[in-house]
């Protein structure tokens, strides 16, 4: 298979480079340097090649902000036309690379984000509601946060909409100052003003529903714009339907918020622009636009998407840091928006850049954002219900319809089966690999297994099961064949070593991921990214993807409720306050399920809008009715790393000594004459990784069991419907395919947890 970009020569760049600096002058909107032709100019870009090599090998030490990066890069610049080839080319052999993997200011994704609270209608309670700044979302979901933000920022980011300059057509950037189209531009724009007034409050439609008073005063909200006219636009309009009639306050320009910088090819028609580049390269158009796609291609003058989405995410990142406790409408470009679509998936920017490389007008308007200890956190809406769904439906549409162009295993060819289990381990992998080896051998299948997941493909620890592998496998706690959590994965690079061990096992094979949602990204991308045939089995102790039960959930639960019911006893026989803190990756489906069935006096979860208001008002509220109550327990269940004010790593930590220091100074607690108190103690008890290594309980074996004994034949029998999915277990028994492109969280259960507090839902 030949590299996609293997026409890219300097001599074309050079051809290429000098046809758009004519254009540009032509055009008269930016006037490029001389690049009249010279003798020395192929040893000159050679030079520059260079270079730019000893810069990609400084990058990979990493930059302390965007800037930075883009004032090292910027100093390599001496003639455009030279840097331009000269990058390129590099681009075109694949050495710009480690850019994508470089520590660069905020940019680097992390490895987690704490949920964003957004509550179903059905599932809201005035409890969860009351004294919390209520926004919403559109299809009857909310998004509530503290009334207080505290360290938080709060960003609505927009865009601006239908311009005079089409985006569609044309090449705009931050160098044309476009105009919004005066009909359909300016209709945008009051959209999005309607729908922001909505979501905030401002109209009151949520305000009536819930009868609660709004905390968001948008006369005291910050504007950002960037410097184009139509942001400014956008600007006033939204403005006008938040203020209502209030005087506007004079908004300031954000360099984050400029658009792409597309140098000497700014206002030219992209169509030219291909002819042009196809003309250079001697190739059809549709390969030369292979060229401009990529997202480290850099415009003749100008910069790439990269250098955008550094300037984006690093900017909004200080900005927010900046601005703590305030909220601020932001006014920009489609380009923007995409940054921030590639910054908050949580695939690498590389896979989520193909996703969201181009971005519709009919895509979403706005992006709210939160930065909160550092981190961003974000979620995306569009201007009206019906528009959001018609664009996920064709959207959907159009992925799983290459999801099946991708599947080449026939119906009844299926010899063998490759089989991993990667991220956290869990209980019930044991009982799935078992069935996979008894259900294969008696097809005629050749069974393989690789430890330690995706580090096992990379390494090669590939081998082939037999019988005496498997004996006792089916009830051994944990993963029998090891699993590992590699980050390195989601560099291309170790994907391509991956699949040259892999390659072998491939013809008329099929590889069986079990794991988390982490590991379905990673299935996912070998899929689309190589073709490989591959089915995912839920798998993790988090229970955190919708539209299944995980493998290792109830096992998880079923060892948690032994200890909780152990500390719950000795909590009534000695008065002891106890917080168990249970894992969950920043999830609280776990912790929710412990706490409800063993009836814990409260839960502090990542998804609560505001969990140092819970500590005070919930946790300590009830301590202070029921402490002194005979044979009363006093256990509240934490989920790891929820964030609060008492210690920067959340969770447990710092809680316990805060709630005793508050307990010891209530008068009710104070030493009286003839009067001896139980001795108090708050203790923290971390459940931890005890967890992953339960022992399978027989709902977790049966489970896996049918899982697997279902793929199997489905493979065989129909591997159109199945390869590419996640082989979903239901509720009562019912297994159906999700598409690895569908895999998404599940949605926290705020019923079970306004049941757990007593708290009605509203109707």
């Amino acid at each position: 298979m030949s590299h996609p970009l293997d026409f890219v020569t300097i001599e074309g760049l050079l051809a290429y480079g000098r046809a758009l600096a004519r254009r540009a002058s032509e055009r008269g909107l930016v006037e490029p340097s001389p690049v009249e032709g010279s003798d020395d100019d192929l040893d000159r870009v050679r030079a520059k090649m260079e270079q730019l090599r000893s810069f990609v090998e400084r990058s990979k030490s990493g930059f302390a902000t965007a800037e930075e990066y883009r004032s090292v890069r910027e100093g390599f610049i001496d003639d455009h036309l030279v840097f331009f080839a000269a990058w390129n080319a590099l681009l075109a052999e694949g050495s710009l690379h480690p850019l994508l993997r470089a520590t660069i200011g905020a940019v680097a994704k992390p490895t987690y984000r704490r949920p964003v609270a957004i509550v179903p209608r059905g599932q809201l309670t005035p409890t969860l509601a009351e004294g919390r700044i209520v926004l919403e979302l559109g299809d009857d979901r909310f998004w509530l946060l503290p009334r207080d933000l505290g360290d938080r920022t709060l960003f609505f980011t927009m865009r601006h909409g239908v311009s005079q300059v089409d985006s569609k057509t044309h090449r705009v950037g931050c160098r044309l100052p476009n105009q919004l189209d005066r009909e359909r531009g300016v209709a945008k724009a009051d959209a999005v003003g309607t729908a922001l007034a909505r979501m905030i409050g401002i109209v009151g439609q949520q305000l009536d529903f819930l009868h609660l008073a709004n905390y968001l005063d948008p006369r005291t909200f910050l504007h950002c714009i960037s410097r184009s006219p139509n942001t400014r636009q956008l600007y006033e309009r939204v403005s006008a339907a938040l203020l209502q009639g209030a005087p506007l306050s004079e908004p300031t320009v954000q360099p984050a918020l400029e658009s792409s910088d597309f140098g000497w090819v700014t206002g030219l028609e992209k169509s030219l622009e291909a002819d042009e580049a196809a003309r250079a390269f001697g190739v059809e158009t549709s390969a030369a636009k292979r060229l401009m796609k990529d997202p480290l291609y850099c415009y003749p003058g100008g910069n790439s998407f990269f250098d955008l989405y550094l300037d984006v995410i690093d900017g909004l990142h200080r900005l927010g840091v900046a601005q703590k406790g305030k909220v601020a409408c932001l006014y920009t470009h489609s380009s923007t928006l995409r940054a921030l679509m590639i910054y908050l998936d949580p695939r690498p920017f590389h896979e989520a850049f193909s996703e969201f490389s181009d971005y519709k007008e009919s895509q979403d308007n706005v992006v709210l954002l939160t930065v909160e200890q550092g981190r961003m956190s974000g979620y995306s809406t569009a201007v009206g219900l019906s528009e959001r769904e018609r664009v996920s439906r064709n959207t959907w549409v159009t992925v799983e319809r290459v999801r099946k162009d991708h599947v080449t295993l026939k119906p009844r060819t299926l010899k063998r089966v490759v089989a991993l289990v990667s991220g956290g381990d869990f209980a019930g992998a044991g009982a799935a690999l078992k069935e996979l080896h008894v259900t294969g051998q008696r097809m005629g299948l050749e069974v393989y297994f690789v430890r330690h997941g995706y580090l096992g493909l990379a390494n090669n620890w590939i081998e082939r099961v037999t019988e005496e592998h498997t004996r006792g496998m089916g009830s051994q706690p944990s993963s029998p064949i090891g699993s590992s959590r590699f980050e390195e994965f989601k560099q291309e690079t170790i994907q391509h070593v991956a699949m040259r061990h892999l390659e072998p096992y491939l013809r008329d094979g099929v590889l069986v991921v079990l794991g988390g949602d982490g590991s379905m990204r990673g299935a996912r991308a070998i899929y689309e990214g190589f073709g490989v045939q591959v089915v995912g089995i839920p798998g993790s102790i988090d229970n955190n993807i919708e539209g299944t039960i995980c493998l290792g959930f109830q096992s998880a639960v079923a060892l948690a409720d032994h200890s909780i019911e152990s500390l719950k006893a000795t909590s009534a026989a000695m008065g002891t306050v106890f917080f168990v803190e249970v894992m969950g990756a920043g999830s609280g489906h776990l912790a929710l399920a412990c706490a409800y069935q063993a009836r814990a006096e409260g839960l502090l979860v990542n998804e609560h809008p505001d969990p140092n208001a819970y500590i005070d008002d919930v946790i300590l509220g009830t301590l202070k009715r029921t402490l002194g109550v005979p044979n009363k327990s006093h256990l509240f269940v934490v989920a790891e790393r929820t964030p609060h004010r008492h210690h920067k790593d959340g969770g447990v930590h710092g809680l316990v000594e805060y709630v005793a220091d508050v307990i010891t100074r209530w008068p009710e607690r104070q030493a009286r004459p003839d009067h001896y108190q139980l001795t108090l103690a708050t203790k923290a008890t971390i459940l931890g990784h005890t967890l992953r290594g339960a022992r399978p309980i027989p709902e977790d074996k049966a489970i896996a069991q049918h899982l697997t004994h279902e793929m199997v034949h489905r493979l065989m029998e129909s591997p159109d419907d199945i390869v590419g999915c996640l082989l979903a277990y239901r509720e009562r028994g019912s297994i159906g395919p999700i598409p690895l492109h569908a895999v998404t969280p599940k949605q926290f259960d705020w019923d079970v947890f306004s049941r757990m507090h007593g708290n009605a839902r509203v109707t």
